[in-house]
């Protein structure tokens, strides 16, 4: 489904303004991402870390249930009026030596009329967008004269974010700031404000890679969490629409959240259950803190994993539609249904 001459491809300030065009995820062949040990033991769940090397696929029948989830995500947005670009079908990352296109929202940040390509922390994560997504980067181009594509720079970044710097102190992220590493899913829009946080894969100096490449008028803040393992903010705060966000009260604090002028007066929730880790599939690279980590629509509508009844039930009383969808499937394979997406206009 194609937009008209006078529809931009690529145009979203927000979290929650109402969805009109979007990436979906495909999982391909999806592999346990071969990052070094370091970047490993730094963020993934420790009962897994053993499987995190070269070669090493995920289950066939997690992949394939993975995939059949992504579909009918997919076809809910479709159903919702909402214009979805898939990547293709089948990409064997087993032998990318890479990690899987199921969660684009890593690799790509929309802000205003422009979309930016993350220069990612992980090596085998090196060539992600590239494969997955470059063919639909291209037809955005040449859909809308307005929108701006920023590729990373094509000579590879150097493998040097975990070399020691003598000039550094040692800071709290296994990763250096010798070249620009961000993951585009820690950072969220608020207009023109941009905030993030930095993470084991997010370095001061892909915040100033980030902040170059953004529109004239926007900029980066940055927020104090609490969260040894961070990686990806997006199941750390989610806004519903504007004026109401919920937390992770065990990453973040309302007065950290508040010392941006940006949120200064909105309606602050902390989510107020423990989320329950599941038996099966098993959580192979996130916490069970995914249930914050769901699509919002509209102000009005979210897209929430379909047996999440205790979430559903809050967002329900906070004014919400919830939109099931079964997902547990790539929650195993590494995120939820902000993580899948990209949304690329929101009107």
């Amino acid at each position: 489904m194609h937009p008209s001459s006078s529809t931009p491809s690529v145009h979203a300030d927000d979290e929650v303004s109402p969805l009109k065009a979007v990436i979906v995820g495909r999982a391909g062949r999806a592999c346990f991402p071969a990052a070094p040990p370091a970047m490993i033991a730094a963020t993934m769940p420790e009962a897994h870390i053993h499987r995190f090397k070269p070669k090493s696929p995920f289950p066939d029948n997690i992949i394939e249930k993975a995939e059949a989830e992504l579909d009918c995500f997919a076809a809910i947005l479709k159903a919702e009026g909402i214009r979805v670009y898939r990547p293709p079908k089948g990409i064997d990352w087993l032998a990318e030596n890479g990690y899987t296109g199921a969660m684009p929202r890593d690799g790509l940040i929309s802000v205003g009329k422009t979309l930016i390509e993350a220069p990612f922390a992980w090596p085998c994560r090196s060539r992600e967008i590239e494969l997955a997504y470059g063919d639909i980067l291209k037809e955005l181009a040449a859909e809308d004269s307005h929108a701006r594509i920023v590729r990373r720079p094509e000579e590879t970044f150097a493998n040097t974010l975990l070399d020691e710097d003598e000039s550094d102190e040692k800071g709290p992220w296994v990763i250096n700031n010798s070249r620009p590493a961000f993951d585009a899913a820690d950072f969220m829009r608020f207009g023109t404000v941009i905030l993030g946080q930095y993470s084991h894969v997010t370095n001061q100096a892909g915040v100033d890679y980030l902040q170059k490449h953004l529109p004239e008028g926007y900029r980066v803040e940055m927020l104090e969490v609490n969260d040894p393992n961070a990686m990806h903010i997006d199941a750390t705060i989610l806004p519903l629409r504007k004026g109401l966000l919920v937390y992770n009260p065990k990453k973040i604090t309302e007065a950290a959240l508040r010392a941006h002028e940006v949120l200064k007066n909105w309606d602050l929730r902390p989510y107020p259950f423990i989320p329950q880790e599941p038996t099966e599939p098993p959580l192979y690279m996130t916490s069970p803190w995914l249930s914050l980590n769901a699509l919002v629509l509209d102000g009005l509508r979210i897209v929430v994993e379909a047996s999440d009844d205790i979430t559903v039930e809050w967002y329900e009383q906070l004014g919400m539609t919830c939109i099931r969808c079964p997902f547990k499937h790539v929650n195993s394979i590494g995120g939820s249904f902000h993580c899948a997406t990209v949304d690329l206009v929101r009107e």
